[in-house]
């Protein structure tokens, strides 16, 4: 195989890219499918904030004493993420190539739906009264975070929670679908006194209000664009592939990014509470006021999600064949000798091999040969002829870079030449000492060290490459 760039590793951390730490998998060794090999990785992303969106319900009641209520959906005090879009078993990658040293990498689902979206929410009210009476023309306002330090507890009692579960990538999407109590049931939070604010209210009224309010959100996921670094194109639909140059190695790893959106779409019912007993120097007053359910359709802006990358682990047959003529010494005239030559496989996928010879004194077997992966076989070669001769012995195999490799043979004094090999594996020499067989790596590499695989994205097709020696 050709030898690949190698970049400095300092380049590749200052691009400063975060990877997630994930157990890649591969397909090892499926001798029924030489051609395609599965790799897998970790995604999850917690969305931790509120969302970008007020349901606000205008002012309602009489002119005396009206409320305005500004309700966000919110994470849960001290209850986690808003959101947690999870594939823990890992988002399945298929590669598979035909032997034009190019190898397309698609994004399957599979048949699992271990994926899961969980959502966990709260209803966070900001409040306004307006009061016009008895002289008295003043705005009040009360915001979530004044509310939540007079709560018991520093949290709103609207809790909903739900989870769904989905077949990864979720490029069709997946509709998580929360319930909420009755109406009745459904005080953000007790009953509060006017004069727990005096900041706000000083000492114009006094009295109590209080907040119900419901809601049963779908929140709706979807995975818009996988991105294989390295790769001509990204994935953006089911069953969509992009191609990547073979690389030559016993595997490949691919830094994987997944983008989707969240949006959150339902209808909120809001009933507020309010009743004056004090405005100004007049007290008694009883102002009690019984305001109409205000309901609201809303769909929240779409929410981008953006999950860590991950590497894709995508193990590869690697066949390598000698270096260097193979010498099968004098043959005496009319007589025959054989040779073994080890052929390698030092991938981590099987290798599927078949051979040919140039010449036919020089004799292979036929059929195909499965080389298990880090395993080798020991090719018989016979001859018989009389005099000099020599052959190029073809090895066919299911190696994407290198897919046809050749070596020379001879006897009885031929040339078989003493340079490397052509086509393929045969021409690299020794990789650094110490190397852990990292064939090549399309950003980062597990070979390295556990630093080393970070800080790769947007370099472009960054490869490490081991070269080999047989």
């Amino acid at each position: 195989m050709r030898a690949h760039t190698r970049l400095g590793l300092m380049m590749a951390l200052a691009a400063g890219v975060s990877f997630a730490a994930t157990e890649a998998r591969a397909d090892v060794a499926d001798p029924s499918a030489p051609n395609t090999s599965i790799g897998t990785a970790k995604f999850k992303y917690d969305y931790t904030k509120g969302l970008d969106t007020t349901i606000d319900s205008g002012w309602l009641g009489p002119s005396a004493v009206q409320v305005r209520a500004v309700v966000a959906i919110d994470p849960v005090t001290n209850g986690g993420p808003l959101f947690t879009v999870d594939m823990p078993k890992g988002a399945v990658v298929e590669a598979s190539w035909t032997g034009d040293k190019k190898i397309t990498l698609k994004a399957v689902n599979g048949a699992q739906t271990d994926g899961t979206v969980t959502v966990r929410h709260t209803l966070t009210p900001d409040l306004q009264v307006k009061v016009s009476a008895f002289g008295l023309n003043a705005t009040f306002s009360i915001s979530a975070l004044k509310l939540l330090d007079k709560i018991n507890g520093g949290a709103f009692h609207y809790d909903s929670t739900a989870k769904q579960a989905f077949a990864p990538w979720a490029f069709p999407g997946v509709d998580t679908k929360l319930n909420a109590p009755n109406l009745d049931d459904a005080n953000l939070f007790d009953p509060i006194g006017f004069d727990q604010f005096p900041d706000i209210v000083s000492d114009n009224i006094d009295g109590e209000f209080s907040l119900k309010a419901i809601t049963k959100p779908t929140f709706q996921y979807k995975t818009t664009k996988v991105t294989l670094q390295g790769a001509d194109q990204a994935v953006t639909a089911a069953g969509g592939q992009a191609s990547i140059n073979a690389v030559d190695g016993d595997f490949m790893e691919i830094a994987t990014t997944v983008e989707g959106t969240m949006t959150v779409l339902g209808e909120m019912d809001i009933e507020p509470y309010v009743n004056i007993t004090r405005v100004l120097s007049f007290s008694g007053i009883n102002l009690g006021v019984g305001y109409p359910i205000f309901k609201k359709t809303y769909t929240t802006p779409a929410t981008k999600v953006t999950f860590q990358t991950a590497m894709v682990h995508i193990g590869l047959p690697n066949v390598k064949v000698p270096t260097e003529g193979v010498d099968l010494g004098a043959v005496k005239s009319g007589g025959s000798a054989t040779k073994s030559v080890t052929i390698n496989n030092t991938g981590e996928k099987a290798a599927i091999l078949s051979f040919k010879s140039s010449d036919p004194s020089f004799t292979v077997p036929g059929g195909q040969i499965t080389v298990g992966p880090k395993d080798k076989y020991e090719l018989e070669i016979g001859f018989s002829g009389d005099g000099q001769a020599s052959a190029d012995i073809e090895v066919d195999s299911n190696d994407p870079d290198s897919p046809v490799q050749t070596f020379k043979i001879g006897a009885n004094g031929a040339d078989v030449g003493n340079g490397p090999g052509k086509d393929g594996d045969a021409d690299l020499p020794d990789g650094p000492k110490g190397d852990s067989g990292c064939g090549c790596v399309t950003a980062g590499s597990s070979s390295l060290p556990s630093w080393a695989g970070f800080g790769l994205l947007g370099l472009g097709a960054i490869v490490f490459v081991r070269r080999r020696k047989h």
